[in-house]
């Protein structure tokens, strides 16, 4: 049976078992349950995380998100925890970092999902819709210079109702099984 990988942060840690679910039967779905963060963490977790595979070599499709933290504004701070510049950078490093470790892979990067109607000015740590899609842009550009295919998930997730997110940015369990459908319908197609 193929193995699948999924990497990313809390929005995977969302979805990851019900991929697993979707996909029974079809591949073994994989992943570490450390929260990939931003991606500078991401790319430095890979190297343990992959072990988490079995043989690497075997994985078919790596499933790949960052995007929150790197957008994100913590403690009060006017800057990003990363320009839109740095983490172009930081991607196409975890993309080298995939390929490595999953030699055989298929990449696909899902692009990172919006705040929730509303509630912007609740967050601890903002990032606003306008700043995650101008991450998204550079993201696509990205990926589009790899030859990376992506999955829109901020797209699929757009008009997803106040009543699909648990907080902020995180989702209730039938958000998170709407974008586990997307992701293994996208998956799906690779394997």
């Amino acid at each position: 049976m193929k193995k699948v990988f999924l990497l990313g942060d809390s929005i995977r840690l969302g979805y990851d078992r019900y991929v697993r679910e979707l996909l029974e039967g079809e591949a073994e779905v994989c992943y570490s349950d450390d929260n990939g963060r931003f991606a500078g963490y991401t790319f430095i977790g890979i190297p343990a995380w992959s072990r988490q595979a079995g043989d690497p070599d075997e994985v078919a499709v790596v499933h790949w998100n960052n995007g929150h933290w790197d957008c994100a504004h913590f403690d009060g701070d006017s800057e990003p925890y990363s320009t839109v510049e740095e983490y172009a950078v930081w991607l196409r490093r975890v993309h080298a970092c995939i390929r490595r470790h999953f030699p055989n892979a298929q990449v696909i990067f899902a692009t990172t999902t919006g705040v929730a109607p509303g509630r912007y000015e609740r967050m601890a740590n903002p990032r606003s819709n306008a700043e995650i899609a101008a991450y998204n842009a550079a993201a696509e550009q990205v990926m589009a210079e790899l030859g990376v295919p992506v999955n829109d998930l901020a797209a699929f997730s757009a008009d997803f109702p106040i009543g699909y997110y648990a907080d902020e940015v995180h989702f209730t369990e039938t958000g998170s099984r709407l974008l586990a459908g997307a992701v293994a319908e996208k998956i799906r197609e690779y394997l």
